[in-house]
């Protein structure tokens, strides 16, 4: 028996791999400066040149890196050590000569981590001014190529350092091959022997060998002698011939390994940190690809494509170059990796249309793979999305990370809300203990280190085995890039040599999907998951940072309207600036990534999305003023200014506009007004007017004014015709009464409007979640410091109340509209807690087991109870515009203009309003925030009372602006849509010129036609899919184009007019 053999040869492993490196030299003629410039702008800026006085000459002990500018300064790091400020880029240079005596051989430049350790630095080592590889924790030398052996050569170093810190040292080393493979073998084999079963003689072979190999070694005179390193050379010789002398033919699984480096475009780091790690992650996957040939990387994200063909040209060609030799694959047919629940539905369709469009034109290449490891859930209206651009797979690990159920299935059909259905793979490695039992829960990882242990797991856990025998493995240090080293590209030679493991070979990503749906799409045996993919984690990320959240949601809004604008100006004659528009896209795109929008980044990415954000409204104002200015004045030139609304809506719409009155005189209108001073400050005049579908009219050719509603308003009383509401003396609803339908609407016994106060201090991610046992604290907001009433009509009334609890305060007015069954809460916060989340809750006199959510182009029932665990995992969910809970006949709907985060449970509706977590923003959602969400109570269900279009309006109201030129009395449309189910998301310019391009989708679930009327003669239309390739024909009759709908079918059209 081998007693204590792991334990010997373990330790004998670590002192090997020290004897790697056979010879040193300092290289100390090294010389330091900070990069030219100031973060972001100088991320990836040359170095300035030799004789810049900048240059100083920098010694081993020597403190350097870090704020240039105060370089005594403390350290200031946010959680997980990142700096407050995000770091700064340094410089080093040498001049590199190679010895004589170790020309031929391996040498390698190494940076030395300090004694006070590695400190986050990471870089990129250009080599007579040619990017060569990647310097980071785990890859801390670069190998010099033979050709640079001879002679002098310029070595600069571009790095990234968070703070000072003394200076490990440059050195040159000489490698040994041979022992470095020796290594890899002995340290495959030491991991894979766990793997085994005790009575496996698999086990007890391997370890005999590895053994026996060992003692090959000869270590008289040590590690250092050339004695060894003879030895070494047999000990591998051994171990490559016994270790598949007695492998036994026969079918073993296979799995397709690519090299990856997951790529975080931002969190812990701001966007400029990120560009760098884009061109230290690709040079490093370069130089590696140079020495091993079987070598494949994947890298997702366009983005990032994007970021390295603007910042390093010389480097993107030669990735270039790999792609065409099929070694480098992008992967993912998404712009960047974004979120799928806060994200609405037409950004997701541009994340696809502008990630597929790039990787076609820059590379030649159709992806047919959605590439999402990391992001925290996955909305069912994405199969739709993806079989609309010819996209039929999915991958993805992030679900494994469930706190309460482990999904079934592996492999899968993943049927959305339509019913379209593309095939899922989960990757299935875990970086856990291989547990005995492949059911037990695990965290499947897209950062793979290929040991052994792990691959065989890869393997062990999947659980489709019964159809297919290959999965997909992915390795490589990611999140902040980095990738594969050569100690896991030599451990992946040794795999396939293991007896009883699995067959492992490098390959590609897209010829893995192809195969694996060749294999299983058509096997009965394949289940179905229908519905989301709901990540039981990470559930703060629909509230977290609602800044964020309100400017993308304003952004998508603006959007929307400025490219109907356009389009409508175009046929009129007008430039199209749709290339501007898509410009303002991307931006979007990027604020999407899925460590941006769920708001679990650091302070300094928020600041930059803030700016970016404002640049997008900028330019969308530039876009509607000019597209505006250009229908307008076509209706008749030199005419007076007049002031019209515009609907950006497929439907007439009759509703109140409030029109600003700060320093402008009073307009002049038709009809009822009511002066109004917004929580802002500012001032506006109401008054109600009808626009057309899809266009404009003027204010004062409003003829049929409603007549004013009867309101009665007191402080704790606040009626209409339509209801009545009586507040308790908290300032709650202690009754909402419909006085059409003749009902109460909150639950006996409770108040609605509830403002509750939480707290919220997750066990593990705090901005990323909220823990069930948050309702075990709960604290309402009782104490008013202001009740008064603020309106008294005609066109509305209104109630404020304004509640003060620690430093924060809460002031909020509830209104009734005379034309309007929406119920108004609009809230002003000024929010100042931390670790705490505000929700308000209305408890509904209703009876419902199920409540239905909107979600992107659709919606989803979901359930209101905890029967099961699959129920009470889902105590907090993403919903868009509007949740309804209904019964037979009646309903109440709970609308928002910019919220997420939603509680369902029982007969109660509820909002998460706020978040403060403290990590990885200290001051998250600290400052004032402005929102409003409604009441919408109606007869029927959500269908009957228009749900959709009433959460459309209170989020895209009528624009009142001044324009020039002549009005029609009767306005101008552009579109009108004859469905009452139907919502028309997009109308913009087709992305070859050719026509316009209108999407639409079904909205309740049912079937039914569509008629589409643009008030003037079609000259043609065909139905297209997302990258607006023709799918088949419509009806075209004069004005109008028909078609059919399904239900929840998303529907494109190219028209030309």
């Amino acid at each position: 028996m081998l007693f204590f053999t792991v334990e010997k040869l373990k330790a004998r492993l670590e002192e090997m791999r020290a004897a790697i490196i056979r010879d040193t030299r300092p290289i100390t003629d090294v010389w330091t400066c900070p990069a030219p410039g100031a973060p972001p702008d100088n991320a990836m800026s040359p170095p300035p040149p030799p004789d810049d006085p900048s240059w100083r000459p920098l010694k081993v002990g020597e403190r350097w890196g870090g704020d240039p500018q105060n370089p005594d300064k403390p350290d200031e790091p946010l959680p997980w050590g990142m700096p407050v400020d995000g770091g700064h880029t340094h410089w080093l240079r040498t001049t590199l000569r190679v010895p004589e005596e170790w020309r031929g051989r391996q040498v390698q430049v190494r940076l030395r981590w300090s004694e006070e350790g590695h400190a986050g630095i990471e870089g990129i080592l250009y080599l007579d001014g040619r990017a060569l590889a990647g310097i980071d924790e785990p890859h801390p030398a670069a190998l010099i190529p033979e050709s640079a052996h001879e002679g002098e050569h310029e070595v600069l170093i571009r790095c990234y350092t968070p703070y000072p810190r003394p200076f490990g040292g440059l050195e040159l080393q000489l490698r040994d091959e041979i022992i470095s493979r020796l290594t890899a073998v002995m340290s495959a084999v030491l991991d894979a022997i766990p793997t085994y079963r005790e009575s496996d003689p698999e086990k007890h072979a391997l370890l005999d060998r590895i053994n026996r190999a060992y003692n090959l070694l000869d270590l008289r005179e040590g590690w250092q002698s050339e004695r060894f390193a003879i030895s070494a050379g047999a000990a591998l010789t051994f171990l490559r011939e016994t270790l598949t002398a007695n492998l036994e033919p026969g079918q073993r699984p296979t799995i397709l390994a690519t090299g990856h480096a997951h790529m975080d475009v931002a969190w812990l780091w701001p966007l400029w940190r990120t560009r760098q790690k884009i061109a230290h992650t690709v040079a490093t996957a370069l130089h590696l690809m140079e020495r091993y040939p079987e070598y494949h990387f994947s890298m997702s994200q366009p983005q990032t494509y994007s970021f390295l063909k603007q910042d390093d040209p010389e480097l993107y060609e030669r990735l270039c170059q790999r792609v065409a030799e099929g070694r480098f694959e992008p992967v993912g047919a998404m712009w960047l990796e974004p979120d799928c629940n806060v994200t609405g539905g037409e950004s997701l369709v541009r994340q696809v249309i502008h990630g597929m469009r790039f990787f076609e034109g820059e590379f030649g290449l159709i992806e047919h793979v959605v590439w999402l490891p990391d992001v925290f859930g996955y909305s069912a209206a994405l199969p739709q999305i993806m079989r609309l651009a010819g996209i039929s797979c999915f991958m993805t690990t992030k679900i494994s990370w469930n706190q309460f159920n482990r999904m079934p299935y592996d492999t899968f059909r993943w049927r959305g809300i339509d019913g379209s259905e593309v095939l899922a793979h989960f990757v299935t490695a875990t970086s856990a203990p291989l547990k005995p039992n492949p059911t037990e829960a695990q965290f499947y990882t897209y950062n793979g280190s290929m040991l052994p242990s792990e691959v065989f797991g890869t393997w062990n856990h999947y659980r489709q085995k019964d159809i297919n025998d290959e999965v997909l493995y992915i390795y490589g240090y990611g999140d902040g890039g980095g990738g594969p080293t050569e100690e896991m590209l030599e451990l992946a030679r040794v795999m396939s040599d293991l007896p009883g493991f699995p067959v492992v070979r490098p390959g590609r990503v897209e010829q893995y999907f192809q195969r694996l749906q060749q294999r299983v799409w058509n096997n009965p045996r394949l289940p179905v998951w229908v519905g989301e993919l709901y990540l039981e984690y990470h559930r703060g990320t629909y509230t977290s940072q609602a800044r964020t959240k309100q400017n993308n949601r304003q952004a998508e809004l603006l959007l929307r309207e400025a490219e109907w604008l356009n389009a409508w100006a175009v046929t009129q004659g007008a430039i199209n600036r749709q290339a501007d528009l898509d410009a303002a896209w991307r931006t979007v795109l990027l604020n999407q990534f899925h460590d941006i929008l769920p708001g679990s980044s650091v302070p300094l990415v928020y600041v930059e999305s803030e700016r970016q954000f404002a640049e997008v409204r900028e330019t969308v104002e530039t876009v509607r003023h000019a597209a505006i200015t250009d229908l307008t004045e076509s209706d008749g030139n030199g005419a007076a200014p007049r002031l019209a609304v515009f609907n950006s809506l497929a439907w007439d719409r009759t509703e109140c506009v409030a029109i600003p009155l700060d320093d402008r005189p009073r307009p002049v209108v038709a009809g009822v007004t009511q002066t109004v001073e917004h929580l802002d400050g500012t001032r506006a005049l109401l008054v109600e007017a009808s626009a057309p579908a899809f266009g404009y009219i003027a204010i004062d050719k409003v003829s049929h004014p409603t007549p004013p509603a009867r309101f009665t308003v007191r402080r704790e009383y606040l009626a209409s015709d339509e209801f009545r509401i009586e507040f308790d003396t908290h300032g709650e609803i202690g009754s909402l009464y419909d006085a059409r339908y003749e009902r109460e609407i909150i639950a006996e016994g409770a108040t609605g409007n509830q403002l509750v106060l939480y707290e919220d201090r997750p066990m593990f991610w705090d901005a990323w979640d909220i823990d069930p046992f948050y309702l075990e604290k709960p604290y309402p907001i009782h104490d008013i410091s202001e009740w008064r009433v603020v309106e008294e009509g005609p066109l509305r009334a209104t109630v404020e109340i304004v509640r003060r609890f620690g430093k924060s305060t809460i002031r909020q007015r509830i209104s009734l509209w005379c034309n309007s069954r929406r119920i108004d809460f609009d809230t002003e916060v000024d929010w100042q807690e931390r670790q705490n989340l505000l929700r308000v809750l209305f408890p509904l006199r209703l009876n419902a087991t199920r409540a239905t959510c909107e979600i992107q182009f659709g919606s989803v029932e979901r359930p209101t109870h905890r029967n099961t665990s699959w129920d009470w995992a889902r105590f907090e969910v993403c919903a868009h515009r509007w949740v309804d809970l209904s019964e037979g006949g009646y309903g109440v709907a709970l609308m928002n203009n910019g919220k997420y985060g939603h509680s369902l449970l029982h007969n109660t509706l509820g909002i998460s309003l706020l978040k403060s977590a403290v990590i990885p923003d200290p001051q998250a959602d600290r400052g004032v925030h402005r929102f409003m969400y409604s009441l919408l109570p109606h007869a029927g269900d959500w269908r009957e009372a228009q749900v959709t279009r009433r959460a459309y309006e209170l989020n895209a109201p009528l624009r009142p602006v001044t324009v020039m030129g002549e009005i029609p009395a009767e306005g101008r449309s552009f579109l009108r849509v004859e469905s009452d189910h139907v919502v028309v998301e997009t109308i913009k310019t087709a992305d070859d010129g050719d026509g316009l391009i209108v999407r639409m989708y079904e909205a309740h679930n049912q079937r039914g036609q569509v008629r589409l009327d643009f008030g003037r003669p079609v000259e043609s239309a065909v139905e297209v899919d997302l990258l607006e390739r023709e799918i088949g024909p419509v009806t075209v009759d004069g004005q109008t184009v028909r078609c059919n709908v399904r239900p929840f079918e998303i529907k494109t059209i190219r028209v030309r007019l």
